[in-house]
């Protein structure tokens, strides 16, 4: 029995090209029962037709109290499929795409990558390079154990398998995750992932990456690409005319005023910000999403040009006649993101910037940083332009000279 055993787990190694470390794992369907683990293998008519059948069980180390702890919902479940799918896209073909269709089994989403294998599914397990999306590696297991334990069952269609995940046992106060194993009757080049009988809004999955938003179209401002601290690809940030979209690697975190608790007059789609564990940015986040937007506005004037006149619209900056001249006033609203920006940095070229909208480029060297009305009087008495600061802020602006 012993050696039977073995021989059979030999041969779904050789099927499912695992290594041993998963080997040890593996639970021939035979053995599923002996276990607790009842299993229903019965798939509609049209889905049994690409399947050749199952042959064992995976624990993939989750629980449902596990995934609920983390806070997963079907909104971050879609986008982690989708990132996952442009990732793999992206490293085999060098550009980011992902295939959507819907027929009569539910949702697919299709890439050409290098495929799933199944250690990519054990929770720890993670391949990812550090410029991609989904940089934590576990965003496809959480979304499709999500999705399973919500009535929406998952099937990955990869190379010549199918894997089917599944909560055993079913009425468990806390059950496990687990896979089956299957082979499937074609061979798929990359990856195919079915969310059977589910049908998303076609408008709510295109506004989840951000080159696929009709909204967006033609409200391009500028897009530069540079790299992080720890990562040495160069990545791109965007910014664009329309307001209170917060994208973070192409894929879409929410409206700003929501994610960051703040309004903001342009929108973005920042590379280089790292969104906590749960795919929510986190207070503690929030300062990296400020300073990202400064060295994206440091990388461009137009950029930059744009959003001092957002400052202008809203009254944050302006030019104020006084007794003898005039000062500039900037007083930025803390609770709009392009005032904000202002606690955290004054990125390079932004006085070229200020100077510029206000029709004061050509006197731009006798601008001089100051707090407070007495030194806007001694800054005229000199023949100097005072640009009048928060003094909260005015360290930020330590390019600027003082009075």
């Amino acid at each position: 029995m012993k050696k039977s055993f073995q021989r059979e787990i030999k041969d779904l190694s050789r099927i499912y090209n695992l290594s041993p470390a998963i080997s040890a794992s593996i639970i021939p369907l035979r053995e599923a029962e002996s276990r607790g683990l009842i299993l229903d293998l019965g798939e509609p008519h049209d889905l049994a037709s690409m399947i050749s059948g199952y042959d064992a069980l995976f624990s993939t180390g989750l629980s449902k109290d596990y995934i609920d702890k983390r806070g997963f919902n079907l909104f971050i479940s879609l986008r982690e499929l989708l990132q996952n799918a442009l990732d793999e896209e992206e490293m085999v073909t060098g550009k980011p795409y992902a295939q959507l269709e819907q027929d009569s089994l539910g949702t697919w989403i299709m890439d050409r990558g290098r495929g799933i294998t199944l250690e990519a599914l054990r929770m720890g397990e993670s391949n990812k390079e550090c410029w991609l999306r989904g940089y934590y590696g576990e965003g496809l297991k959480l979304a499709a154990s999500y999705l399973t334990l919500n009535q929406i069952p998952v099937y990955i269609f990869t190379q010549n398998m199918v894997f089917r995940f599944k909560v055993l046992p079913q009425d468990a106060k806390n059950p496990g995750i687990f896979i089956l194993l299957g082979r499937a009757k074609e061979e798929v080049k990359g990856t195919r992932i079915l969310l059977a009988g589910y049908r998303p809004d076609p408008e709510f999955i295109k506004k989840m990456v951000r080159f696929r938003n009709n909204e967006l179209e033609g409200k391009l401002i500028a897009k530069e690409k540079f790299f992080s601290e720890d990562c040495p690809k160069k990545m791109p940030s965007a910014i664009f005319d329309f307001p209170n979209l917060l994208y973070i690697r192409n894929m879409y975190v929410g409206e700003m005023s929501q994610v960051a608790k703040r309004k903001s007059l342009l929108s973005y789609d920042l590379w280089w910000v790292r969104l906590d564990v749960s795919r929510k940015l986190m207070t503690q986040t929030t300062p990296q999403l400020f300073l990202e937007i400064a060295k994206l506005l440091e990388l461009s004037a137009v950029a930059r040009r744009k959003f001092v006149e957002k400052l202008v619209e809203t009254g944050m900056l302006k030019k104020k006649p006084i007794e003898k001249g005039f000062v500039i006033e900037f007083m930025p609203i803390f609770s709009i993101v392009e005032g904000h920006l202002f606690v955290y940095a004054f990125p390079d070229g932004m006085l070229d910037a200020f100077a510029d909208v206000l029709g004061l480029a050509e006197k731009r060297d006798l601008i001089r940083r100051v707090t407070s009305h007495e030194e806007v009087e001694r800054a005229i008495s000199q023949g100097l332009i005072p640009l009048l600061l928060p003094y909260e802020i005015s360290d930020r602006f330590s390019s600027i000279p003082s009075l």
